[in-house]
């Protein structure tokens, strides 16, 4: 996204909200995260939200607060930072798989369709599955209807 930051009598200078937050993200330490940048242009204003792991120092907020401060200020802007805490549940890459209850319940029901059904008929709910989520996707989203309108295009060529 743009952000108008000024007029001049030249024309309008716009700044590159992807490259605020691709400047941000390579200098975050190992476990944050810059989820979004906004930018007040009539206040020189950059708001900067970083999602933070719930264990660090309040020192290390501090420190980084300090770092980009100093950064965006050596071009006239002033940056104001917002710290998101993201709950270790929502957070996948920091939690494994068997920690989450959406895995146990997977395979919770895995093993009783196995008992119930045997494994044909576990083999044939699967190919059922990925039939119905195939033929839902080519339906209901974007892409689908798009891969649909390229083939139906190669078989109006032909």
């Amino acid at each position: 996204m743009l952000f108008l930051w000024t007029t001049t009598d030249l024309g309008k200078i716009w700044l590159d909200g992807e490259g605020f937050r691709q400047i941000i993200a390579k200098r975050l330490p190992q476990g944050y995260y810059c989820q979004e940048v906004s930018f007040l242009g009539e206040q020189n204003l950059l708001n900067i939200y970083i999602t933070l792991p719930d264990s660090d120092a309040e020192s290390k907020k501090l420190a980084l607060e300090e770092k980009f401060k100093a950064l965006f200020a050596e071009c006239g802007i002033l940056a104001e930072i917002s710290w998101l805490y993201i709950a270790p549940q929502d957070n996948p890459k920091a939690m494994p798989a068997w920690r989450l209850p959406i895995f146990w319940a997977g395979a919770t029901a895995l093993f009783v369709s196995v008992i119930r059904m045997g494994f044909k008929g576990v083999l044939w709910a699967i190919v059922a599955a990925v039939l119905g989520y195939g033929v839902s996707w080519l339906v209901l989203t974007e892409d689908g209807n798009k891969f649909v309108d390229k083939i139906v295009e190669q078989f109006r060529r032909r």
